[in-house]
């Protein structure tokens, strides 16, 4: 009953803003916060916060980020598998308004590195009870082999694409629940109107459909 995320570490450079900037705009900061994240991490401390047994897999660089990620995961996720692709580990700029809205840009050059081949042998103890988390933050075909993996040991799998770096339309049939917002969606599902997306990706092999609205909530669609 173990959860396996795959998927990236970073350092966060956050950044509080009354707004978010318009194109071409400078804005001055009320505040400023450097913590450990990324995607993958941060899914997988909040999966084992909940206490579910937790297993990430994810790449570093050989600095002192990935230092203080392998004290944090040690800690708090036990199985933690953080591979040095040696150089910078990655790192993401994050601006927040005060209404929660937020951007996010953030380097994949550890996130590239890892290999399909290496997940793949990260994933062999994976089993039928299992599940598999995955999002867009590693190359497409590294995350294909991950979804066949999970597929092939009949493991669950859940996926969360953003940031949708590349197509996802032929993994859509290896992902039991996917997790999206609103913006994501229409991007995924090829229009604007939330239940004509939700359609398109289950007709195209997905199976439930997580929508987030921000201060709105969600829905979940079966």
């Amino acid at each position: 009953m173990r959860v396996y995320v795959v998927g990236n570490v970073t350092e966060d450079l956050v950044f509080g803003l009354p707004r978010l900037p318009r194109p071409g705009e400078t804005l001055i900061a009320g505040s400023r916060m450097s913590d450990l994240g990324g995607k993958g991490l941060n899914q997988a401390l909040i999966i084992a916060r909940s206490g579910r047994p937790t297993c990430l897999i994810a790449p570093v660089g050989n600095d002192e980020v990935a230092m203080r990620a392998r004290a944090l995961a040690r800690a708090e996720i036990g199985d933690a598998r953080l591979i040095d692709m040696g150089g910078a580990s990655d790192q993401s700029i994050i601006c927040v308004a005060e209404d929660g809205e937020n951007h996010i840009v953030s380097s994949a050059f550890a996130a590239d590195a890892l290999s399909p081949d290496r997940v793949r042998a990260e994933l062999s103890d994976l089993a039928r009870s299992d599940t598999l988390v995955v999002q867009s933050n590693l190359s497409l075909e590294t995350t294909r082999v991950a979804l066949e993996t999970a597929r092939g040991a009949g493991a669950h799998t859940g996926a969360n694409p953003p940031p949708i770096r590349w197509a996802w339309t032929d993994l859509y049939w290896m992902i039991d629940l996917l997790i999206v917002n609103r913006t994501e969606l229409a991007e995924l599902g090829n229009s604007k109107d939330t239940a004509s997306s939700v359609r398109y990706l289950q007709a195209s092999g997905v199976g439930d459909v997580v929508v987030t609205f921000g201060a709105g909530g969600a829905e979940f669609h079966h």
